[in-house]
């Protein structure tokens, strides 16, 4: 460690201070978003559940260095152009990848923060650009990078005049195959304690499934952690890239409820919400709400179709699934302080549609069946 002159200073730590948001402080900053910019409406919908969950910074990629050739590369300055306007709207700094010369000149001058992905850690061209800009940069550790090489990557930014850097674990490249990569969380505490800089962990590519996102995040900042990069799409099973490591808005949400408990427990600070709601804002969140109840009954109703067509026509409706089905969800209801006529209710329809959907699914069945093998056809 010889040559960490700058980064393994650790005579005070370092606190990168960007517009309001300050990294390295007692304060845990949440940082989401999409993997890729893919559109204005987007952009907007996840800045405002960036916002709504108390991030404070938005992350998109415009341009994608991806290990296929044939894969979503990004809309470049259209991209940029979505992603910093969406920030704005909402109050929200806004961060993205940089590859090379040529991109780091399109976003510099645009965006709040540059990120130097994990693939880019030892291009070393690129680290000495980096290091000529007035931006603090988000240095990710490389795909099986010891914690020497990354440090000594955040020293040549250093070197190269830029002081900025927030270093960015998001796991390495071992033989377990469960996850994508494998979260060192050890990481964190070993660059700590050998550097001044601020440390972040991004789970989301550590963990490659969205189900070990929340339980990730909430390790790294019990680990020491000064923030976290999550991917967050507003539909995440529609996204060009990323969708299964992606968190939904609501998930989000949750997410940042439970981290406001865990950095309180390790002497940090993060609020998981705004202090102030406005009709607006409330009105933003049902429209959330609104969009993932359709999306669910829309997948309950393909699911009734399959489900039809393992049934006799006469055997559709079954009035004992039906009271099985209240039977479960009315204690719920209650418990969740819902009135139980209004889930009655609700399901009454939902029944009967179903019953329906299923009815006219077996009827076009038969007609096809009929018209291809007709009575008395050989």
């Amino acid at each position: 460690m010889k040559d960490l002159k700058l980064a393994g200073d650790k005579s005070q730590k370092s606190v990168i201070k960007v517009g309001d948001v300050c990294l390295g402080g007692k304060e845990i900053v949440l940082i989401g978003g999409p993997c890729a910019v893919e559109s204005s409406i987007q952009m907007e919908k996840a800045a405002a559940s960036v916002r709504r969950s108390g991030g404070k910074i938005l992350r998109g990629g415009v341009f994608k260095p991806r290990t296929s050739p044939y894969s979503f590369q990004g809309l470049g300055l259209e991209g940029v152009n979505y992603l910093v306007q969406a920030a704005r709207e909402e109050g929200l700094l806004c961060v993205t990848e940089v590859i090379d010369l040529r991109s780091l000149e399109m976003v510099v001058d645009k965006v709040d923060l540059l990120q130097i992905g994990a693939r880019n850690m030892q291009n070393f061209e690129l680290l000495k650009l980096a290091g000529k800009v007035n931006k603090p940069i988000i240095l990710k550790r490389g795909l099986s990078a010891t914690i020497e090489e990354w440090l000594l990557a955040a020293e040549y930014i250093m070197a190269a005049g830029n002081s900025q850097v927030i270093l960015c674990e998001r796991g390495i490249r071992t033989f377990e195959p469960s996850t994508r990569n494998t979260l060192d969380l050890s990481a964190v505490g070993v660059a700590k304690e050998l550097s001044h800089l601020p440390v972040i962990v991004d789970p989301s590519h550590a963990a490659g499934r969205r189900d070990l996102i929340a339980s990730l995040s909430k390790a790294a900042v019990a680990s020491g952690a000064d923030g976290l990069l999550i991917e967050m799409h507003p539909n995440p099973e529609e996204a060009l890239s990323d969708g299964p490591q992606s968190l939904t808005p609501e998930q989000f949400m949750t997410l940042a409820q439970d981290l406001e408990l865990v950095a309180q427990s390790v002497g940090r600070n993060f609020v998981s919400r705004e202090t102030r709601e406005t009709l607006e804002t409330l009105r933003s969140e049902i429209d959330l709400i609104d969009h993932t109840i359709v999306e669910r009954l829309s997948k309950r109703m393909q699911i009734v179709r399959k489900i039809g067509d393992q049934k006799r026509l006469d055997k559709v409706k079954d009035v004992g699934r039906e009271r099985d089905i209240l039977q479960r969800l009315v204690p719920l209801a209650e418990e969740l302080q819902l009135s139980p006529e209004f889930i009655k209710r609700i399901y009454s329809y939902v029944f009967e549609f179903s019953v329906q959907s299923q009815i006219k699914s077996k009827l076009t069945g038969d007609d096809q069946l009929e018209s291809l093998c007709p009575m008395g056809g050989k």
